[in-house]
């Protein structure tokens, strides 16, 4: 199996979350249509070992917190609400949570961005359970639940719906095209459970080839530059903007790190961060730039070095690339781009031979683990 990778999560409003995630385990997700076999597929999983973690089960906890009946619709919505107000990922953020050295099959997966996330962060293969409509059917009409649509057409038509979200609804459709590896249950459980066999058999022999090969999902240089960036800038106090820098020399290797904040020796309770006000009473005369601070805090000389920054660059922070030797400036955003102050910065890169360009990731996410190896 392959062994566990550290990265690091920078998440929205630049928190950082810590996902527990281990190595030498498979994590099986399961996708597919309305009674399709996906539960029962996932406890045939369960009775092998395997540790079932379905994120219903979290939106059903939060169902019971607000008082709120375990409802399909209701737990369609309270599983909307928590994707809007804590990103889309939110679910599967909480289940590698639950992955602690041990085999898993995820369940109730309705999200694409829950995928991206488990699969990001673990030896994950996502399955689609399916059957035919009619089949699918019939077998919703033997559990007979009260909620459950009576009549084939409503059955369609609930169906399509769920299939069919957008934003941060349920988008089924999305997530059952991601899957790899397609079981058709149209027969019986025991034929089923011989395809879960077969399919968790092989899953284990490509793993133990897999220990043997060069990782392919490493991240790349860009990736890792401007990820360091983006931690460094965790570091600042700054309560509007926080700005990471990390430059590079030419055998890629770190020279110099920073992140945008007040000189040293001037106080950090003293001193404004505000924006707005008398120019005294504000940030501006006083915050040191990422930029800055990462070429005075680098202890070689810094020609035909690389910068990997959040902003671009502002007129007073090119001079002093410029003047450093850098050649080149990698930017994550350039949402200043009409101001004069980057018009500025752009004309005297430009003359200087300074290349600059937008930095184009790879991964949108990238997670470290700070518990363990």
């Amino acid at each position: 199996m392959r062994l566990c990778f550290i990265y690091f999560c920078i998440l929205k409003n630049n928190k950082i979350f810590i996902w527990s995630y281990y190595s030498l385990v498979m994590i099986i997700g399961v996708t597919g249509s309305f009674c399709g076999g996906k539960d029962t597929a996932a406890e045939y999983l369960a009775e092998k070992g395997f540790k079932h973690i379905s994120l219903s089960d979290m939106i059903r906890e939060e169902c019971k917190k607000r008082k709120r009946k375990v409802t399909r619709d209701n737990l369609q919505e309270i599983g909307k609400d928590l994707r809007e107000k804590y990103g889309n990922s939110v679910l599967a953020e909480k289940a590698l949570d639950k992955v602690k050295g041990k085999d898993c099959v995820v369940t109730s997966i309705r999200h694409p961005d829950e995928i991206d996330v488990l699969q990001r962060n673990a030896d994950f293969t996502l399955i689609k359970v399916e059957a035919p409509a009619k089949t699918r059917f019939k077998r919703m009409k033997l559990r007979n639940r009260e909620e459950d649509p009576q009549t084939f057409r409503e059955f369609k038509k609930t169906e399509k719906k769920e299939m069919k979200g957008k934003g941060s609804g349920q988008r089924l459709k999305e997530c059952n095209d991601k899957a790899k590896i397609v079981l058709i249950n149209n027969s019986s459980l025991e034929v089923l459970k011989q395809k879960v066999d077969k399919l968790v058999e092989d899953l284990r022999d490509k793993e133990k080839k897999d220990q043997d090969e060069k990782r392919k999902d490493y991240i790349s240089w860009d990736d890792y530059f401007m990820g360091v960036a983006k931690l460094s800038a965790l570091r600042s106090k700054d309560p509007n903007t926080q700005v990471g820098a990390c430059i590079v020399n030419q055998q890629k290797k770190i020279v110099g790190i920073g992140y945008n904040g007040f000189p040293i020796g001037c106080s950090d309770e003293k001193l404004p961060w505000g924006k707005k006000g008398n120019f005294l009473d504000t940030k501006y005369p006083y915050v040191a730039h990422a930029e800055l601070n990462a070429i005075l805090n680098s202890t070689v000389k810094l020609d035909n070095c690389k910068i990997y920054v959040a902003l671009f660059p502002c007129n007073e922070c090119c001079k002093l690339i410029i003047q450093s030797g850098i050649k080149e400036v990698i930017y994550l955003s350039n949402k200043y781009a009409d101001s004069d102050v980057v018009k500025a910065s752009k004309r005297m890169m430009d003359m200087a031979g300074i290349r600059h360009r937008k930095y184009k990731p790879k991964e949108k996410r990238i997670s470290i683990d700070l518990t363990d190896i």
